[in-house]
C-alpha cells in the first residue's frame, strides 16, 4: 500500500516537472520568439554577457508576472535572485516555484538566531519580536532547489530529463514557498 502511494507521489512530481518546463517553453516562445529556445541543458541556465538594462528589464517581467499570477512580491523578489545567483534561468525557477516542487526544508527546522542577545543572556528573549525564519527557510530552500536543478541540467543534455531526475531525487516533494 506504502509503494503504491509513493509510485503514486513520484508520478505526480514528474508530472509536474513536466508541465513546469512545458510552461517555461510557452511563455519563453511568446515573449522572445519561436528560435530562442533550441531545447538544450545549457538553454535553461543563467543568460550571461546580458546588458544591466535587459537583465533590469527581464527581471521586471519575471516579478510582474509573478505577482499577477499571486505570488507575494517579497517571495518573487527573492525567487528572482536566488535564482540568478544559483545560475537558474529566473523564468523557470519562476516555473518550478509556481508548480510547488522544491528540496524539502531540514526536519528540525533553523536556529539562526542566537539563543541569548549577546548584551545579557539573562534577558528574557520572549520580550523581543519573533524572528523571521519563514524568509530564511524559504530563502534556504530555494536556493538548495535551485542549486539542485542547476547540477542536474548540467549533467543531463535532455531538459526533460534533468527536470524528471529532479522530481525523482529523495528529498524533493511538493511544499511550496
Amino acid at each position: 500500500m506504502e509503494t503504491a502511494q509513493d509510485e503514486q507521489a513520484m508520478a505526480e512530481r514528474a508530472q509536474r516537472a513536466e508541465h513546469a518546463l512545458h510552461s517555461y517553453h510557452e511563455r519563453r516562445q511568446r515573449r522572445r520568439a519561436a528560435d530562442t529556445w533550441f531545447g538544450s541543458a545549457s538553454g535553461l541556465l543563467a543568460e550571461e554577457g546580458v546588458g544591466a538594462d535587459e537583465r533590469v528589464r527581464r527581471r521586471m517581467d519575471v516579478i510582474a508576472e509573478a505577482q499577477a499570477e499571486g505570488m507575494s512580491p517579497d517571495l518573487a523578489e527573492m525567487m528572482y535572485d536566488v535564482a540568478r545567483e544559483e545560475g537558474v534561468d529566473p523564468s523557470l525557477a519562476y516555473e518550478l516555484v509556481r508548480s510547488g516542487m522544491g528540496v524539502a526544508p531540514p526536519r528540525e527546522g533553523l536556529e539562526s538566531a542566537a539563543p541569548h542577545p549577546a548584551s545579557d543572556k539573562y534577558y528574557p528573549t520572549w520580550l523581543f519580536p519573533a524572528s523571521q525564519t519563514d524568509d530564511v527557510l524559504r530563502e534556504r530552500m530555494l536556493r538548495v532547489s535551485f542549486r539542485r536543478l542547476r547540477s542536474l541540467l548540467e549533467q543531463h543534455a535532455d531538459p526533460s530529463e534533468a527536470l524528471r531526475a529532479y522530481a525523482r531525487e529523495p528529498d524533493v516533494g511538493v511544499y511550496g514557498f
